[in-house]
């Protein structure tokens, strides 16, 4: 009878979990339903104004057209899920019927973004060739005339594979500072993606590589500020804290930053993490502080701030979620919300953004000043 009774327990209380799990699953596929209806219904006037600072990552190209088509996104990231299977001349074909889409409706090219560092991430390989990190440009340079030539040379070749898929920027590169013991391994693999830990070789490396990117079509960008180097919170699952004074990072994290950030077309990525001693309740995407106090401020940088993908745990557990995040991002004065990984969260970014300008939660000076170095864009590229 214990027995009986045991198994009947047990059994109504696999029950009651399997029932939570699906409760859960059906009201957050209904929340992202409604969230999507949301966005497909709203005002188209109110789309576009929303919808062009948001870069959104996709399974099916089909998927992507409507939101290309009504201006409800400013670009696409391309990696291996939505490219696997195709060829280099398919993927550029449908790339071009999408930015035809755009042109018929009188609405600015996509942005297309990837992620192709080189060494581990390659994300466009296949169908595109791999390349080695930059690291190793760094060891088998001759001397530092050398380094520059071959990095100039490796950025043109990676540019011009890109500009044959339709891609217009690189997500790259990384010009984190690494410190011995200070970063746990993780997903991000920091050690093997930096430069180097010497701020005078990186700062070299990234210049000659965005130039030659930028010469050849491509847009780079400088990545993860404020530098995720003594940072030892995995970012991919929870926000980072980097506890160091101004006058520290002045003088070593920012370094590459700055000098390179100098030189116009470069774009700046705004690592999930926060800067404790400036602005301790947001992370710097989301920080006034950071973003106008010290970026448009102090460093008087005034081109295209992009958010690190908001699918990363540290965005979508800050409090509000991705929503928030969305929301804060822009009344701080960034310009692009990247949303790479998972694309159907764009809903839920998208829907809290469009409420935000509804109920008049939004800068919109912010988003005046944002819009302006947005079309600025392909003012400048039009002159490359």
């Amino acid at each position: 009878m214990k027995r009986d009774k045991l198994v009947r327990t047990s059994a109504t209380a696999i029950l009651l979990i399997v029932l939570a799990l699906a409760g859960y699953t059906l009201t957050g596929r209904g929340r992202l339903l409604r969230q999507r209806g949301e966005v497909l219904c709203a005002k188209p006037a109110l789309v576009r104004t929303a919808g062009s600072h948001f870069v959104v990552g996709f399974d099916r190209f089909d998927e992507i057209r409507p939101l290309a088509a009504r201006g409800a996104i400013a670009g696409i990231y391309l990696a291996h899920k939505n490219v696997k299977g195709r060829n280099i001349d398919q993927i550029r074909a449908e790339v071009n019927a999408l930015q035809q889409l755009r042109q018929r409706a009188g609405l600015p090219p996509l942005i297309v973004a990837a992620d192709q560092e080189g060494g581990a991430v390659n994300h466009l390989s296949p169908p595109l060739p791999p390349q080695p990190p930059l690291v190793s440009l760094v060891g088998a340079a001759i001397n530092r005339e050398d380094l520059s030539r071959q990095t100039e040379i490796y950025a043109r070749n990676q540019a011009r594979a890109l500009a044959a898929l339709g891609v217009n920027l690189n997500l790259s590169p990384v010009v984190d500072l690494p410190v011995e013991q200070a970063w746990l391994e993780g997903e991000s693999w920091l050690t093997s993606r930096a430069i180097a830990d010497d701020k005078a070789t990186v700062t070299q490396v990234a210049d000659a590589y965005c130039r030659g990117l930028m010469n050849a079509g491509v847009w780079p960008t400088l990545k993860h500020f404020p530098g995720l180097g003594q940072v030892t919170q995995e970012t991919h699952r929870r926000e980072g804290i980097l506890d160091l004074g101004l006058d520290q990072l002045s003088v070593r994290d920012w370094v590459p930053f700055r000098q390179v950030l100098a030189e116009d077309g470069a774009f700046l990525m705004l690592g999930h993490v926060r800067l404790s001693r400036v602005d301790a309740k947001h992370l710097v995407c989301a920080s006034p502080a950071v973003v106008q106090g010290i970026l448009r401020g102090q460093w008087g940088f005034n081109g295209i701030l992009i958010t690190d993908d908001l699918n990363m745990g540290a965005a979508r557990r800050a409090e509000g979620g991705i929503g928030a995040i969305a929301v804060q991002a822009l009344n701080a004065g960034v310009d692009l919300l990247l949303i790479s990984c998972d694309g159907r969260r764009y809903y839920t970014a998208m829907a809290a953004v469009l409420h935000a300008l509804n109920q008049g939660r939004l800068d919109l000076r912010r988003l005046v000043q944002s819009r302006s170095r947005l079309t600025g864009l392909w003012r400048s590229d039009a002159t490359r």
